[in-house]
Formats: structure tokens, sequence, C-alpha cells
């Protein structure tokens, strides 16, 4: 991976973000957020365990793109 930062270090970013979004009672922007960390999180090879990743990659396949769209 280039020198850029990558889902490891990208997951706890966007939760922080989300935790402040929600403390401040904008769910549309908080979701937008959960949605990033998730994805981070599915994508996340070394910290996530393979079982944590299919059953985010399960949620992604069902709900994923209809989250996305609101």
């Amino acid at each position: 991976m280039p020198d850029g930062a990558g889902p490891t270090q990208l997951a706890p970013v966007y939760r922080a973000l989300r935790k402040a979004f929600e403390d401040s009672k904008n769910k549309p922007g908080a979701a937008d957020f959960c949605y990033r960390e998730m994805e981070m999180r599915r994508h996340d090879r070394t910290v996530t365990s393979s079982a944590e990743r299919g059953l985010l990659h399960a949620y992604w396949m069902v709900s994923g793109n209809g989250l996305r769209a609101l």
C-alpha cells in the first residue's frame, strides 16, 4: 500500500467523527461517518477478524447501499 492512510488508520478517525456528529445531534452526518467506518473495518485485514469482515460484508450486501442512498 502507498504511504497514504489505510483502513487501519481511518476507521478510528471515522468513529471519532461519527461520535462527534451524534453528540451534536446531527444524525444524517453521523450516518455518513458510520457507513465510512463500517467500510474501513470491512476492508481492514490486519485488525478486523475474518468472521467480523464476513458479517460486515453481509451487512453491506443487504443494506449498505440503502443506507448510503439515504
